[in-house]
This record gives C-alpha cells, structure tokens and sequence, in this order.
C-alpha cells in the first residue's frame, strides 16, 4: 500500500510544522503556515479477508454524532472560530463503522440516523421536547432503531451536549428518570430504552469527546450553562458506575489526539480527518476486543 504518513509536531508556539514521510524514506518538513494542502495519492487499501478478523457473539449498534454519520462522506477542510486549518481540499472519510469493520466480524451492523448518524444532535436536551436530543429521538417510534437483543450499542454524543449547552442536572435526575432536559435525566432515558430494544443483557460502550477547538468551544472554556466537556464525561461515568453493563472507551487520553496537533488529525477542529479517524479508533478497538466472547 502507498500512502503519506503525515505528523505533527508539537512545538513552541509559532514553530510548528508538519514532516512528510514517504515510501521512498524521504522527510520534509514546512512550517504549518505554509502548508496549503496535502494530497494522498495512489492509496490503496487491501480488504481483510473474514477470517482474519475478529469474530463477535453479538451485533452492534453504532449510535453516534456527525464524526460518525461521515463515514465514507466527502468532508472538507475549514477553519472555525479560532481554529485555523492548514489545508485546503476534500478528503473521502474512512471512519469509524469502517474501520471497526476491517477488525471486526459482527453478526449484524446497524448505524440508525439519518445517513447512519446524528449530526448536530446531543445526548441530552435544552427541553423535554428538543427534537436534537437523541433521548427524544430514542422515544420516538419510526426512528428506525433496530429492535436486537443482546446487542452491543455505543453511546458517543457529549461533544454536542457541550456545544448545545445541555444544563447537566444531578445524579438524582438519572435514579429518578426525571426525563431529558438535563444530561442525567438524558443517559438514564436513553438507557432505558435501549434495553427495551436489545434486552437487560445488553452491553453499552460509551465514551467520553476527543479534544477540540470549533465554533470557539475548545477543550477546556465553559459552555452558557457552566460546564466543560470533562463535566459532561464525570456525569456519564457516574451513570455508567451504577451499572455493570457498560464500557468506557477513553477517547479524550488514549488517542493521541492533543489541542496541540488538532490542525493535523482533524478537518476544522472537531471533525476527524483520516489520520484523526486511525487514531480515534483505536481505544475502540481496545474495549471491542474484550467483549468477543461475551
């Protein structure tokens, strides 16, 4: 396989640039401000063959927000707010429903959401009745959710809880069911109609938001109700530790992906490209490999 490995390094402000590898063994680096786009060429991809890849007990359900509605979309390089790109141009996106798929070996796959995904949506609601709130969504009928028992779903949506200032609530809205209008309330509506869907035996891989720095919400600022996108993650973890069927996938710290190389692993500071996509999955791929005998 041909193919650029491109990667950032993280220097002192104002002294980053981006080295060039290629199959030859060649290296160059260019300052990032001087780099207006890198193109891949002649990149092929050799398909895994069934029996090399792992075989899971169980289907999945891939529920996720617009990072996972691209896959295999045209996306295009942008700035946003205070992030500014490198590049320029538009890159097919191999994702992640792709790339779990060269790994793994599901008995069913299914990726509900329109175009296989919710972009824009939260986990959570800014009302009982916000229709961008996948805990509505979750309680709608004809939303085309698969009715799978014993499935395994994953859960990625705080980025836009924190975009969409979600208020969080407390835990006592997430034992009391009090509905989706706080974060808590949210998880607890969601979960509770997942297991109407795939049974009490069902698995629930959730993870916390890789780093960004889009529509000038960034890694660490404060959204209108207060929060950063670390609260959003404690109170998904504390609703996960009063079960024993979830698992958490640390997207945030086992990545790679850091404030610092942003303009080279995504498109517009939230929106992975394909060297943030191979990154991103691997916890993934982690967390995947210990249920496959579940």
């Amino acid at each position: 396989m041909k193919h650029l490995l491109v990667l950032l390094l993280c220097l002192p402000a104002y002294s980053q640039s981006m080295v060039v590898n290629t199959v030859e063994g060649n290296s160059t680096a260019y300052p990032t401000d001087q780099v207006e786009s890198v193109t891949f060429t002649e990149e092929t991809t050799e398909p895994v063959l069934p029996s090399a890849k792992i075989r899971m007990k169980r289907s999945i359900v891939f529920l996720g927000h617009s990072i996972w509605r691209n896959d295999n979309y045209l996306v295009t390089y942008k700035s946003s707010g205070s992030f500014v790109t490198p590049f320029t141009g538009v890159f097919r996106a191999r994702g992640y429903q792709t790339l779990l798929g060269e790994v793994f070996d599901f008995p069913a796959v299914y990726s509900p959401g329109p175009d296989g995904g919710y972009s824009g949506y939260s986990l959570g609601g800014t009302s009982a009745t916000d229709e961008k709130s996948i805990a509505v969504v979750a309680k709608q009928s004809g939303n085309g959710w698969p009715s799978v028992q014993n499935a395994i779903w994953t859960i990625d949506f705080i980025t836009n809880d924190f975009k969409r200032n979600v208020p969080l609530g407390t835990f006592a809205d997430y034992k009391n069911a009090t509905g989706p209008a706080t974060f808590y309330g949210a998880v607890r509506q969601l979960y509770d109609r997942i297991r109407e869907l795939s049974g009490n035996d069902v698995i629930i891989v959730f993870s916390n938001a890789t780093k960004r720095n889009n529509s000038n919400y960034t890694s660490t600022s404060r959204n209108t109700v207060g929060c950063t996108l670390a609260d959003y993650e404690l109170a998904l973890l504390t609703c996960a530790a009063a079960n024993t069927d979830w698992y958490f996938v640390d997207q945030n710290r086992l990545s790679g992906i850091t404030d610092e190389n942003l303009p080279a692993v995504t498109a517009d500071g939230l929106h992975l490209n394909n060297l943030g996509y191979t990154m991103a999955v691997r916890p993934w791929i982690s967390v995947l490999r210990t249920l496959a005998d579940k």
